[in-house]
């Protein structure tokens, strides 16, 4: 995070939205397709959220510090060296970079929750900087600025196209009631009113998530010791509502609803209508049959199963064909092009940490989510390859290494190039935005799928291959495609890549497409929205040439991130007595240290091996 020095009104709503479950369920609460234009003011908003946007999802705390003098409030919440703390950023520096979150191409910024906190948790090891230890619903958090800090955030973003996401906390408050008790204690270490009524919490203790809790349980338990609200009292329900609505009338365009399982899914329902703008809700559950209820309740649902089984494919390299398991039940939800996928966010690893810092597999994993049905969201710095610190730990959830600051803001990082071109394309072509997603090709190692607007005949088409060899496939076009034979189809992400149609296969017209290592592509026919050839990687290669038996393998370990002395990076084995590695963080031209090891145990003898950055470096140790 770099630091830049710069120099509304609450009004009492209380109606509910009665029934507004059955009107979603109608179809009767509806807002557009496609990046929709304004509906009432087009000077001031860009419209709602809408099938087609790419969210990009900011910590504000961890991205730019544009006034200091709201770093620090005395309560011993500040600490830039602990990232349990808070560090700094603010919605003035926010603003400060939204130029360059709007270059990016991205169309939202869903923002950390504004609300007042508690400063410190109860055991005082862990500050609010997330905005998840509300204390007062209704003002704002003095470390991100005041309302009018806030409302030129959202002015400036609007200018810039951006629609604003606001994060909501509904189901809780920060923890004052310890366990389950009925009283605070002291009196004064209470939520702000007209919430500091234990009455209007419910006083189960903590949620176990064990597999065992009922639907009611987990709706009445305590969200990691943060007390769990009553929505079905009147007043805590009035006060959320107007609280709420207030902040969605200083312009924000979508909402997000933070745990959602845990709150009575027709009071989502209720909320959206009375919100009057797009909701999705977390509900942090890798079950598909469990998570499409929700979208019959709001907009849409952030969406886990996906995550949980893309992230495995792209990151790990396993069995594609769980792609098509995924997508087989797409049927269970109301609209599966609402749906808010990632790859990953503030409470799961950075995926650099799961696919061993391999940057190839993110820009293909990066391709695939911007590319197949639902609503994108960015995690801040994946763009600049944020490492998370090398941590995949997440259970119960991951909240440190996963939220460090902001440290580049570099345009030209290959990432950023990267994303830069999904944008461009998903904002060209509406197949790619509002279109329906049809399977084409699934094995072991390559899926593929078609997204077509059948209204139009508009069409595209991804393929992903999670393989280090180049993979070949002669792919029939759906049925449903009305793309002829003799069309000549080129790859968006590499317009020097083209294929032809061709009578054959099982509808009589089909394409053959050969993906390189970790590679996925988009074709479309017609001439491309622009001449695209990939970004230049920065490839350096350790070859490790030795035989280390049947049973055993090679790690490396060194001085440059991604390797490290304490643990090795396995090698991957290409031949008998070969070994390989590769890695594009470490600088052309930069040397570092390394040394092989047998299973991760036995070091070689001698010194340590020098590399250079962006080089092939084969050595033959011995051991």
């Amino acid at each position: 995070m770099r630091t830049t020095v710069r120099t509304a009104r609450v009004s009492a709503r209380t109606g509910l939205a009665m029934g507004a479950a059955v009107a979603l369920a109608a179809g009767a609460l509806t807002w557009g397709t496609g990046p929709a234009p304004a509906s009432a003011d087009p000077t001031t908003s860009p419209g709602p959220l809408a099938e087609g946007d790419v969210i990009y999802q900011v910590l504000v705390d961890r991205f730019e510090d544009g006034d200091p003098t709201n770093n620090d409030q005395g309560d011993g919440e500040y600490d830039p060296s602990d990232l349990g703390f808070y560090h700094g950023g603010d919605w003035a520096g926010l603003t400060d970079r939204l130029d360059y979150i709007a270059d990016l191409g991205v169309t939202a910024i869903w923002l950390s929750p504004v609300s007042e906190q508690q400063p410190l948790s109860r055991d005082g090891l862990e500050a609010s900087y997330h905005g998840y230890f509300t204390r007062d619903f209704a003002t704002p958090n003095e470390h991100f600025g005041d309302r009018a800090e806030l409302q030129e955030l959202i002015d400036t973003a609007h200018d810039l196209g951006l629609k604003m996401i606001l994060d909501v906390v509904p189901n809780h408050t920060a923890d004052y009631l310890a366990g389950t008790s009925t009283t605070y204690s002291p009196s004064t270490y209470k939520p702000a009113s007209p919430l500091d009524d234990a009455s209007y919490f419910h006083h189960a203790g903590d949620c176990l998530f064990n597999g065992l809790e009922t639907q009611t349980q987990i709706e009445n338990c305590d969200l990691g010791g943060l007390d769990d609200l009553d929505q079905s009292n009147p007043v805590v329900s009035s006060h959320l509502m107007s609280t709420y609505k207030d902040w969605v009338d200083m312009g924000f365009d979508g909402i997000r609803v933070d745990a959602a399982r845990s709150v009575p899914k027709p009071w989502l329902a209720d909320f959206e209508a009375e919100m009057g703008v797009p909701t999705f809700g977390e509900v942090f559950v890798g079950d598909v049959d469990y998570v499409s209820e929700y979208q019959d309740y709001e907009w849409g649902v952030l969406d886990f199963p996906y995550f949980f089984t893309v992230r495995e494919a792209f990151s790990a390299d396993t069995d594609m064909n769980n792609l098509g398991d995924l997508f087989d039940q797409d049927s269970k939800y109301a609209n599966p092009n609402r749906l808010e996928t990632f790859l990953d966010n503030h409470d799961r690893a950075r995926f650099l940490t799961w696919a061993d810092d391999n940057y190839q597999r993110l820009r293909s994993g990066l391709t695939f989510l911007l590319t197949s049905r639902g609503v994108p969201v960015i995690y801040y710095g994946t763009e600049q390859a944020d490492d998370g610190n090398g941590n995949p730990y997440e259970v119960p959830i991951a909240n440190k290494d996963n939220r460090k600051d902001m440290e580049s803001f570099d345009q030209n990082s290959n990432l950023y190039k990267h994303i830069q071109r999904l944008t461009a394309i998903k904002a060209a072509y509406p197949a790619l935005q509002v279109g329906t997603q049809r399977e084409m090709w699934s094995d072991t190692s390559v899926y593929g799928f078609s997204r077509r607007v059948d209204s139009t005949g508009a069409e595209a088409m991804t393929f992903s291959s999670n393989s280090w060899t180049t993979q070949t496939r002669t792919v029939p076009l759906r049925a449903e495609s009305s793309i002829t034979v003799g069309t000549t189809l080129t790859n968006l992400m590499n317009t020097g890549d083209t294929v032809t149609v061709t009578a054959g296969g099982v509808t009589g017209k089909q394409i053959t497409v050969s993906l390189g290592e970790h590679e996925s592509a988009v074709y479309a026919p017609g001439t491309p929205v622009s001449a695209y050839s990939p970004e230049a990687r920065n490839t350096t290669k350790i070859r490790v040439h030795y035989n280390v038996g049947l049973g055993h393998s090679i790690a490396i370990r060194g001085d440059e991130y991604p390797f490290t002395w304490t643990s090795g990076r396995g090698a991957r084995n290409v031949a008998s007595d070969v070994w390989e590695f590769e890695v594009e963080r470490i600088p052309d031209g930069e040397t570092f240290q390394f040394k092989p090891l047998i299973d991760d145990v036995t070091w070689s003898t001698g010194g340590n091996f020098t590399g250079t950055g962006g080089d092939v470096i084969d050595i033959y140790p011995t051991f």
